[in-house]
């Protein structure tokens, strides 16, 4: 193109850019030979070897699951148990809440003749010298002492009459 060609475009079109110069080739790349193209392939030995690699990891992979599935059927096993404890608990503190009914008591002591009295006589005993006998002391009374020993005498009668004692 020459001058006069440029100037006769239009007005806004674009210029036509020039052609690049052929450089030089960077001095990284080169060209390959075909024998050095060839990939390098596994050794039988180096197959053996990464064969028996992967049958190790697969069967310790193998192992680990059985010890996984065995130690939950234990779990399970447990948790079968662990319910029926609870049920049998539950089942025994029912009875013990029914054997330990008042009325079930009233009841066991009318079938063995025992009658319910007129009157009512509740006995208290009578409060220990603190002095003698207690936890800080750890005195406990003699073998062969006299169990009416600081018990008044009335009291004492009144409960020897109840029990059908004769008297010491």
């Amino acid at each position: 193109m020459t001058m006069l060609e440029i100037s006769a475009l239009p007005e806004g079109a674009p210029t036509p850019r020039r052609r690049p110069q052929p450089t030089e080739r960077p001095n990284h790349l080169r060209v390959v030979a075909p024998a050095e193209r060839m990939r390098r392939r596994l050794t039988p030995a180096t197959a053996v070897v990464l064969t028996a690699i992967v049958f190790a990891v697969l069967l310790a992979v193998a192992v680990a699951h059985t010890l996984l599935v065995s130690g939950q059927v234990r779990l399970d096993e447990l948790d079968g148990q662990l319910t029926s404890e609870q049920a049998r608990y539950q089942e025994l503190r029912k009875d013990v809440a029914e054997l330990d009914a008042q009325t079930r008591i009233v009841g066991a002591a009318h079938e063995l003749g025992m009658v319910t009295p007129d009157d009512l006589l509740y006995l208290q005993p009578p409060a220990a010298d603190r002095s003698t006998v207690g936890p800080t002391t750890g005195d406990d009374p003699e073998p062969g002492a006299d169990p009416t020993a600081g018990v008044p005498d009335q009291t004492w009668s009144a409960m020897k009459s109840l029990l059908g004692a004769t008297g010491r």
